[in-house]
């Protein structure tokens, strides 16, 4: 039937509509995620910062307290640049004892070690000269050129392992008997604490791998950025991790830090909120297409008539507006014919309402065939059919509208197996020669309709 092949387009529009609504959702959605990922990320990276600082902070701590240490030592030995083994040894122990983080402390005249503490084990270090180490000199002509504490390493040592060296030049203002007859400072030459990697890192908390993320530290040499790696992965500082300085005296190291496996967020928390804004996004849609469904549906309903698709009278009366204008505009006149079928009533009673409304959906159906595609076709009532037609000349012209009308009328129907002859009754109206508006139109057409009726005039029409 008609109405369902209009209900069927209608639905095809709002299918389209709940679809471009999901997708807006969608979109919307995909993008509300994307911020609450980032957010996430976000709120990573400042667990990462913080914990890093943290790491940062108990390192520069323990290197900085560990190196205050020997402040006391290398002031002796600027006042008292002749100081005996037993002295050196006695104030060494005391350092090492209160330095957890100290393996030993050497004092080198003239850049030869002359004194260690503990001696045992460290035997092959004694008389060591640096100008003869290539892999030592260059750090420790840097703290002399600086004039101040390095921190050299991680250093192979000669008595065996790695450690970090801090070397501090020192420089005496007394003469060569220790009177101070001479105020210039002179070189004396460096003091060094070895200092134990290990134990430094477990006193400073510091790890290749804590809690879920992953540690570097580069600056070999106190180089910073310029560095070779100490430890951990470089790939860290090639990526998009976070870094921090660790200052040192005269020199920096650089530590950096990310999650193990990389930035990420939660998967089953990301594909929750994801499929959760799918299922909304499709729900939202799917009520907009039903509301839009409902709402074109029952507009539809309200314009057309239910069993043949035909406009009914509202939708009559809007286009007969446009109708109108469009005739004014091009001088033209408008008909309105107005149908009855003669006998329904009859046929409805002897065979039933499902034949009835066959016989009405097939002179829908020949009304339609019989009209221009300009014209509009109405069903205004149970056998009550109206046509509106335009570009209407004259009288004449309208006696041509009613005989294809009349023909497309003409010959048997049949219904349900039921062959029935159809006979109706016509009248026309012709604006603006019976009637200013639709309703001066229709009731015109009514009346000339019903004379016809009642004097038999089947399919006839007067034209005077």
């Amino acid at each position: 039937m008609r109405i369902m092949r209009l209900l069927k387009t209608v639905l095809r529009g709002h299918i389209t509509g709940g679809l471009i609504t999901f997708l807006l959702v969608i979109s919307a959605g995909e993008v509300i995620v994307e911020l609450m990922r980032l957010n996430q990320l976000e709120h990573q990276r400042i667990e990462v910062v913080n914990k890093l600082a943290m790491m940062r902070a108990g390192l520069e701590s323990e290197i900085n307290s560990t190196l205050h240490l020997t402040r006391g030592l290398i002031a002796y030995v600027a006042i008292k640049p002749d100081l005996d083994s037993s002295t050196f040894d006695l104030l060494a122990s005391e350092i090492i004892t209160v330095g957890r983080n100290i393996r030993n402390i050497g004092l080198a005249k003239d850049n030869i070690i002359t004194h260690l503490f503990p001696l045992a084990g460290n035997e092959a270090a004694l008389g060591l000269e640096y100008e003869k180490k290539p892999d030592q000199w260059p750090a420790i002509k840097r703290a002399i050129e600086l004039g101040g504490t390095t921190v050299a390493g991680p250093v192979s040592l000669v008595q065996g392992g790695e450690a970090f060296i801090a070397r501090t030049p020192i420089y005496t203002r007394s003469g060569l008997g220790g009177h101070l007859a001479d105020h210039k400072p002179a070189y004396w030459g460096l003091a060094s604490i070895v200092i134990d990697i290990p134990t430094l890192f477990s006193a400073a908390g510091v790890a290749t791998e804590k809690d879920g993320i992953q540690y570097a530290l580069r600056g070999r040499d106190s180089l910073g950025e310029q560095g070779e790696m100490i430890f951990g992965d470089r790939v860290l500082f090639q990526q998009d991790s976070v870094v921090q300085s660790v200052l040192l005296p005269n020199g920096s190291w650089q530590i950096g830090a990310m999650p193990a496996g990389g930035w990420r967020v939660n998967k089953v928390w990301y594909w929750a909120i994801r499929l959760s804004g799918w299922v909304a996004a499709l729900l939202v849609g799917i009520l907009i297409a039903a509301l839009l469904r409902a709402r074109s549906i029952n507009k539809l309903l309200a314009l057309h008539d239910h069993l043949t698709g035909l406009p009914n009278r509202r939708l009559l009366e809007d286009r007969f507006d446009t109708i109108l204008a469009r005739s004014q505009r091009r001088g033209s006149k408008v008909a309105v014919f107005y149908l009855d079928l003669d006998g329904f009533k009859k046929i409805n009673d002897q065979f039933g309402h499902k034949v009835g409304d066959g016989l009405l959906l097939e002179v829908a159906k020949r009304l339609r065939a019989s009209s221009r595609s300009s014209d509009t076709v109405a069903r205004i009532g149970g056998d009550e059919f109206i046509v509106l037609a335009d570009e209407i000349r004259d009288r004449n012209g309208l006696k041509q509208m009613f005989d294809h009308l009349l023909s497309g009328l003409s010959g048997a129907i049949y219904v349900e197996g039921h062959r029935l002859e159809l006979q109706a009754s016509i009248g026309s109206a012709l604006f603006p020669d019976d009637g200013a508006d639709m309703d001066q139109l229709m009731k015109a057409a009514d009346r000339k309709m019903y004379h016809n009726k009642q004097h038999g005039k089947v399919y006839r029409m007067d034209f005077n």
